[in-house]
């Protein structure tokens, strides 16, 4: 299960000399105060997601997380946001193609989107 995050305040993606530079940075985490990005699993539920960006961007094991925070379920129901995402319900004529969920954990403002992308943001 391969997880990427990176950090971001601009909208735009950066540009380099070269594609493989874009390709070797993809994969690391920048530091930045103002916004985190991480890009779950694509079979991983987003309520998993959330607590792994937190994870990763503390740079905490996702247990401690757990175990430190408050429940996820305190802010979103964990099984309406994994029901939100998921593409394999028997109603095939929902169109999960786009669209996000934003809600306020553990002093963040929490992002998901139906790419499995959590934008982490501190509360202001």
């Amino acid at each position: 299960m391969k997880q990427r995050a990176h950090s971001s305040t601009s909208t735009s993606p950066a540009t380099t000399d070269s594609a493989s530079e874009t390709a070797d940075t993809a994969d690391r985490p920048t530091a930045d105060d103002n916004q985190f990005t991480f890009q779950a699993d694509t079979e991983q539920p987003p309520s998993v997601a959330v607590i792994s960006a937190i994870a990763a961007q503390d740079d905490l094991d996702v247990l401690a997380v757990a175990d430190e925070l408050e429940p996820l379920y305190n802010a979103v129901d964990p099984t309406a946001l994994d029901a939100l995402f998921d593409d394999s319900s028997d109603a095939p004529e929902l169109d999960r193609a786009g669209g996000s969920v934003t809600f306020a954990y553990a002093g963040r403002t929490v992002t998901v989107d139906t790419t499995g992308r959590v934008v982490l943001e501190e509360l202001q």
